[in-house]
């Protein structure tokens, strides 16, 4: 079901946004009693929501249609949830009509990204989709590339595009984001770091050296920092590869409320999960 994997990730990453799990990936508990949809759920069902009201009549996105509602729909949803955990610069564009672009290079930009992936045709369209839907907050160089990238990673993920390819590939197109790090030299807690360059090139990683979905959140929140944007990214991208299990797919629903689980259902109805060949 697209969107579930950025959800689920971030739904797992919320406990420990700000008290580290400190302890082993395979003992994490999928989801701790208090778990709940932070700010990048939020937003990943607004421009899901915006893409459902950009849709045509023959299942394609009117680009310019999106480009009209996108701003509204990230107000309006995440207004709606009012207390979800923004960043101090998007709570000020939220509050004002005529704010400028934050023009910002936030990982906020990745984290919302993946619905853009699901609805586009081809990958072509996927990264104008994604482009359109992050102009509004993250107009920086880093803030595009990030949500780019993302929209980039899931689709190469959904295609089954060999690891080698992948790693040439960022090296080509997303080296402004730094190298993909190594794993094995992060001792957790990582440190916060809410840039899409200190976010989406981890993530990636992560989900290239996981085996499954679930051992890729798993092991997203256990490495600390802003682990549930971390994981809400990784997830995405591994979702394109791997599918999300019923037990998470159903626990991360029950925990939206009613709005967003409506929009996630009705995004599954209209873009069903597919691959790419």
């Amino acid at each position: 079901m697209p969107l579930i994997g950025a959800i689920a990730g971030d739904i797992l990453g919320s406990r420990y946004e700000f008290a580290n799990f400190c302890g082993r990936a395979e003992d994490l508990v999928i989801f701790p009693p208090d778990a709940f949809p932070t700010d990048d759920t939020v937003l990943t069902c607004a421009v899901a929501k915006a893409l459902l009201d950009a849709r045509s009549s023959d299942g394609t996105i009117d680009h310019e249609r999106f480009q009209h509602v996108i701003a509204p729909a990230l107000r309006k949803v995440a207004g709606d949830h009012g207390s979800a955990g923004y960043g101090a610069r998007f709570m000020r564009w939220m509050l004002s009509e005529n704010a400028p672009s934050p023009m910002s290079f936030g990982n906020g930009a990745a984290m919302r990204i993946s619905p853009c992936a699901w609805a586009a045709r081809t990958p072509g369209e996927a990264q104008e989709l994604a482009r359109i839907a992050t102009l509004p907050t993250h107009g920086h160089p880093e803030g595009l590339m990030g949500a780019a990238a993302t929209v980039w990673a899931i689709d190469a993920f959904r295609a089954h595009q060999p690891e080698e390819d992948i790693r040439s590939e960022w090296g080509k197109r997303f080296s402004a984001l730094g190298p993909l790090p190594e794993l094995s030299r992060l001792t957790p807690p990582i440190r916060t770091d809410l840039s899409c360059r200190g976010t989406v090139p981890l993530a990636l990683q992560i989900a290239l050296q996981s085996r499954s979905y679930e051992e890729t959140i798993r092991r997203a929140v256990a490495l600390g920092g802003d682990c549930d944007t971390i994981a809400a990214i990784a997830g995405s991208i591994a979702e394109g590869r791997s599918p999300v299990p019923q037990m998470i797919r159903e626990k991360a629903l029950r925990l939206l409320p009613d709005d967003l689980r409506r929009i996630v259902l009705d995004f599954a109805e209209a873009f069903p999960l597919r691959h790419l060949r």
